[in-house]
């Protein structure tokens, strides 16, 4: 019987260090989706001499429960889209210059430029990965911080109120053994 013992641990030990644990362990693999959101209300007074904006949101993606129970467990952050769209507004006004940043503290920020677009509710802004923006979204989102959303430009006319709600869609991959 001890023989038989010994056999077992050290046919489980050679198959943990073989390169078949690391297939093994994969199995553990965990995926989820994490979606993160943000409303920037911007608001160009009526009595604004210039029609200038700036507005931001902070996100946290530990907020996120996923991302909190598996935090320095994940793997791979997969960008699976970034969208900005108008949800909110009191009155179609061009925007004349804009940019919109995902940033946090001293990494590499991602930064989207748009310039003479008509704003109406439902009026989306590509956020595409044109400049490897997704790239560093997704280097900001492994580093766990919370992170900072924004928008700033000018429109058409003073005396408008609108909300950007920016969402950042992602595919997690987790293991618990990592």
């Amino acid at each position: 019987m001890k023989t038989m013992t010994k056999l077992i641990l050290l046919l489980a030990a050679v198959f943990m260090l073989s390169p078949g644990c690391e297939k093994a362990k994969e199995l553990l693999d965990v995926k989820f989706e994490a979606n993160f959101k943000s409303d920037l209300n911007i608001d160009v007074p009526a009595e604004s001499k210039s029609a200038t904006f700036n507005a931001e949101a902070t996100i946290d993606p530990l907020s996120n429960s996923d991302f909190a129970e598996y935090g320095s467990k994940i793997k791979d952050i997969e960008i699976k889209g970034v969208k900005a769209v108008v949800t909110a507004i009191n009155k179609s006004v061009v925007l004349e210059n804009a940019e919109i940043s995902v940033t946090s503290g001293s990494m590499t920020p991602a930064v989207w430029t748009y310039s003479d677009v008509t704003l109406a509710v439902g009026t989306e802004l590509v956020m595409d990965n044109a400049n490897n923006q997704w790239d560093n979204v997704q280097a900001i989102l492994e580093s766990l911080n919370p992170f900072t959303t924004a928008m700033s430009g000018t429109v058409s006319e003073s005396g408008v109120q609108f909300t950007l709600q920016i969402e950042i869609k992602t595919s997690v991959t987790a293991n618990p053994l990592d």
